[in-house]
């Protein structure tokens, strides 16, 4: 992961945008907080992730699947 300020940020946009794109992590300080900068791809990934996990009836699926023996798992090809 990458940490750089505000400032240099600004000076440097182009290549922190083709880092993240390739999956890395950008930390942008200022004196008011820190941004965090990542690829749309991974932000996809993230609210995707947040939308399943917050899912009472996926949760529920889960941890019936979770529960259920190896030998009567279904297997989909």
């Amino acid at each position: 992961m990458a940490v750089v300020n505000v400032t240099s940020a600004r000076k440097d946009l182009y290549n922190l945008v083709s880092m993240v794109q390739d999956h890395e992590t950008v930390t942008i300080t200022s004196k008011d907080g820190n941004a965090v900068m990542i690829s749309e791809n991974d932000w996809d990934a993230i609210m995707e992730t947040l939308y399943v996990m917050g899912d009472p009836d996926f949760q529920k699926n889960l941890e019936e699947a979770r529960n259920t023996p190896l030998s009567e798992r279904e297997v989909w090809n």
